[in-house]
């Protein structure tokens, strides 16, 4: 009995392991513009960090 449920626990791990693969994978090519958005915000932190530091 244990030992079934263990096997079940792992195959539900393995399934939903599997599904957020899937999801990450369909965000990934839909979200160009996110990615692109949060790169520039960032390059926008470093060079207000700079600034800053340098004065």
């Amino acid at each position: 009995m244990n030992k079934e449920k263990k096997r079940r626990a792992a195959i539900v791990a393995v399934m939903r392991y599997l599904q957020e693969e899937d999801e990450k994978k369909k965000q990934k090519s839909t979200n160009y513009w996110a990615k692109s958005g949060r790169e520039i915000i960032m390059k926008n932190r470093i060079m207000v960090q700079r600034r800053s530091s340098s004065r």
